[in-house]
């Protein structure tokens, strides 16, 4: 297939893609622009109505009010992923910022208490304040995380249409696949006022995509023009929230899956001295089994569906081993963070082959322990 080429009228802020646009031909190659250049867009008309949304805001300005030890009896550790924390490191430097995460359950039903031995997960459990702390919280969180799921779904298949793949593709099995079992988990940032220095250090999502709520009126975000991106100011563009709008970034996963056709951008958040911000991330993953290879529509020229194939860029990447690797960074320094380029062709790097020794031990219906994968984990490369 011939891929579409992108024109832009305005480099300074990243795309708009209204979602109830009714010209599928423009949405596709729209989606396929954005992901490919900026790897972000403003998404307006996506469903998720409004008071939900606001419900969900008061939710998460209640919780991070709760007194200090409030919060630290939900404190996730090395053998659960989900909780609360205020320490997590971003590329081996520590975020300026308070966080919840809230994740798929392992039993796929909101309804199984959140400790029970079926929803045991590689992330772990979800741990919630109790109903005499935030009353309706646990219940706004699943309404609104149903509805990121949701969207998401829909997104990942307009990604796919935007590549050429149409429901008769048998590489669309990935997506029935991933719709039920994505591993998708809820974050919850409170950034408390302080002067700059950064509040999240340059970073990727290492997921498929991120849907993005966010303070209308702080305007915090940055994505960087370019993959090289150092901090010159001229290499940053700050995101200006549209009212209503979610913010979409697509990452690792997408990026490998389409063979570096989409971007995976590298992005940060500045602190405010005067502000609060609160932001909420919906990262969408898939299934920790799942082996995330090119797609033979991206390793082809542009000539044509008969066309020779080319060589892939990434070798098979295990969603589960990158997702542990990537917790296991956030709370101890492993050495190197694992990066998609460890999976580049030609690329000299251990993880293909320690990827295959921790697939071989892991229970991914069991929560991860730091420790007991330490040995194949650490990477002093």
């Amino acid at each position: 297939m011939k891929f579409p080429t992108f024109t832009s009228n305005n480099d300074d802020e990243i795309p708009i893609i209204d979602l109830a646009n009714p010209d599928k031909t423009t949405l596709h190659r729209q989606l396929f622009e954005a992901c490919s250049t900026w790897g972000f867009f403003q998404l307006i008309n996506h469903n998720i109505d409004q008071s939900l949304v606001s419900s969900f805001q008061l939710a998460m300005i209640d919780v991070f009010a709760l007194p200090y030890d409030t919060k630290l009896k939900l404190k996730r550790n090395a053998r659960n992923a989900r909780g609360y924390f205020d320490d997590e490191l971003t590329k081996r430097r520590r975020d300026w910022k308070e966080c919840l995460d809230v994740g798929s359950p392992g039993a796929r039903d909101w309804s199984v208490k959140d400790f029970d031995d079926v929803n045991a997960c590689l992330d772990g459990f979800n741990q919630f304040p109790t109903l005499n702390d935030c009353p309706k919280f646990r219940d706004t969180i699943v309404e609104y995380f149903d509805a990121c799921s949701r969207l998401s779904n829909i997104l990942a298949k307009l990604m796919a249409a935007s590549l050429g793949l149409d429901d008769e593709s048998a590489e669309v099995e990935f997506f029935r696949r991933m719709m039920g079992d994505h591993t998708s988990y809820l974050r919850m940032n409170y950034y408390p006022p302080y002067p700059p220095p950064l509040g999240v250090s340059p970073h990727r999502d290492a997921g498929f995509l991120t849907i993005l709520l966010q303070d209308d009126d702080c305007h915090s975000l940055q994505v960087a023009r370019f993959e090289d991106a150092d901090d010159t100011a001229d290499n940053w563009v700050t995101v200006h929230p549209i009212p209503g709008a979610l913010t979409i970034n697509t990452g690792d996963m997408a990026m490998i899956w389409s063979n570096g056709r989409f971007r995976a951008p590298l992005h940060r958040v500045l602190t405010n001295a005067e502000k609060k911000r609160y932001s909420a991330p919906f990262f969408y993953n898939p299934g920790y089994n799942e082996l995330i290879s090119p797609l033979d529509c991206c390793c082809r020229n542009e000539d044509g569906d008969n066309a020779e194939l080319q060589p892939t860029k990434y070798q098979p990447c295990l969603w589960g081993y990158f997702r542990a690797l990537r917790f296991a960074g956030d709370l101890t320094d492993l050495g190197v963070e694992i990066q998609t380029s460890h999976f580049r062709v030609g690329t000299q790097s251990k993880h293909v082959e320690k990827q295959s020794l921790f697939m071989k031990e892991v229970n991914f219906q069991q929560p991860f322990d730091v420790e007991k994968y330490r040995h194949i984990l650490e990477d002093k490369d």
